[in-house]
């Protein structure tokens, strides 16, 4: 039996872009569907995809609204999704991702009602392949205004705003890699209040299309691009800060391991502890097998 909203519970709005992923976008919205906490509206903007996706998200059920139309690209698509919701806390979630628990967005909710004060609240994620074998776990580090500067620290997929906290839209159009972390720094600049949740709440997707994997060279360009506009270092100029915080999400992350045997919200492959670990200490990420 689906749990049953209280008037008092916040309406969470998660934002989901789309084209042409349908492989992925089941599981994400499985996940979301499958949440503990009552009040969620799942907002999908679908770049006019032709694989099936249309398909899946007719079936989706009342709680999912949807249009499937061309667009400009990610960001045009989130800012639709963004002015089309209402909820009071917003999460982004691309449709190759997924929520790591069912209690994920029930995490965050209490946080929220249990610190006013904050505004962006984010957690630690899982790295999958692309038929959901968990490889690692990405620990985040608690959050430090100069780390941020130096690094995007925050992962998206486990990351969740409070609307008071932006303007009208949610990231800037003209960008096409680093709209996250831009939003990041705006925040920042405009002194909201960031915390982090110590769970694993999302689901990061290595697959091959995958805009980290094919193209790093708009990634360079946009953070440049933020350097000159937030006075932050570039990549190039903070590859020692990568190398660090890295080493540390390797360390750290070995405690999250034991999430992996948890009420999970996405299709995951079975997999050993022992398998994770070995991964987490030993293994490049660039050689981790990404799936079919």
């Amino acid at each position: 039996m689906p749990p049953v909203p209280e008037e008092r519970d916040p309406l969470v709005s998660i934002l989901t872009p789309s084209f042409n992923q349908a492989r992925w976008l089941e599981d994400n919205l499985r996940s979301i569907a499958s949440q503990t906490y009552p009040r969620i509206e799942h907002v999908v903007m679908d770049g006019g995809s032709t694989d099936g996706s249309a398909e899946l998200l007719e079936r989706a059920g009342e709680n999912v609204r949807w249009a499937s139309e061309k667009d400009r690209g990610q960001s045009d698509a989130l800012n639709k999704a963004f002015r089309a919701s209402s909820g009071e806390i917003i999460g982004w979630l691309n449709s190759d991702d997924a929520y790591f628990s069912r209690d994920a967005v029930r995490t965050v909710v209490d946080y929220f009602v249990a610190h006013p004060e904050v505004d962006v609240v984010y957690g630690h994620t899982a790295y999958v392949n692309a038929n959901g074998l968990i490889l690692l776990m990405i620990w985040a580090p608690p959050f430090f205004r100069w780390w941020l500067r130096m690094e995007d620290i925050i992962p998206q997929p486990a990351a969740f705003v409070r609307r008071s906290a932006l303007g009208d839209t949610l990231v800037d159009e003209s960008l096409h890699f680093a709209m996250d972390y831009d939003l990041w720094l705006r925040l920042l600049r405009d002194g909201k209040r960031f915390a982090r949740i110590d769970k694993v709440l999302a689901v990061e997707r290595g697959q091959a299309e995958r805009k980290t994997l094919s193209i790093a060279d708009i990634r360079k360009r946009d953070v440049e691009r933020l350097a000159k506009e937030y006075g932050i270092g570039t990549e190039d100029d903070n590859q020692l800060v990568k190398r660090i915080l890295g080493v540390k999400s390797r360390f750290f992350g070995l405690r999250l391991v034991r999430a992996i045997h948890g009420d999970l919200a996405f299709a995951a492959q079975p997999v050993s502890t022992a398998d994770v670990v070995r991964r987490q200490v030993a293994a490049r990420r660039s050689r981790m097998d990404l799936g079919d």
